[in-house]
């Protein structure tokens, strides 16, 4: 059998538990990262309409702008990520991107953008409240997700360490 029908036939599984699967498996803990990212970047985009209107009358842009630029971030980040840094040298262990990974933190930087349109929309169009609730509320939602972050990176290191333990491979 050729290195590339092994290649082919390489399991990946979608959630990667496991450090070999980080950059491959479509979620990795990684993946709670780029919400966050999503979260940050709709707030901080959402603040040119909200300053707009605050100092100078009602926005000249709709809010849909503001979910295209978290588009355009997420798929501009990607590519920074899996050329300049990778190139750096700063990627995790070296090593780009899958395709399905790279496709699936763009998707999960716009769930973000998105779960923050939802809750502009919950709090300044349908309860009409001020703008500030909003904007503590996506403080706390990047903060919940940042925890979930780091929990997704404590549990992927002790699986891979209970992984490579079960194996005879203790990790030093």
């Amino acid at each position: 059998m050729s290195s590339e029908d092994s290649e082919k036939k390489h399991y990946v599984p979608f959630i990667g538990l496991l450090e070999d699967y980080v950059g491959r498996s479509p979620w990795d803990y990684y993946s709670w990262g780029h919400i966050a990212f999503g979260i940050a970047a709709f707030a901080i985009f959402s603040l040119i309409i909200t300053i707009w209107e605050l100092l100078i009358g009602p926005a000249a842009m709709p809010w849909y702008y503001v979910s295209i630029f978290v588009l355009v971030v997420a798929i501009f980040w990607e590519l920074i990520e899996n050329t300049i840094l990778w190139r750096l040298g700063l990627k995790y262990e070296n090593r780009k991107d899958s395709f399905l990974n790279a496709l699936f933190d763009i998707i999960f930087v716009v769930g973000g953008g998105a779960a923050m349109w939802l809750m502009k929309w919950i709090i300044m169009d349908v309860m009409g409240q001020f703008g500030r609730w909003f904007y503590l509320s996506a403080i706390i939602f990047f903060c919940l997700v940042l925890i979930a972050y780091f929990i997704g990176f404590y549990i992927t290191n002790e699986e891979t360490k209970k992984a490579r333990k079960d194996l005879g491979r203790v990790i030093s």
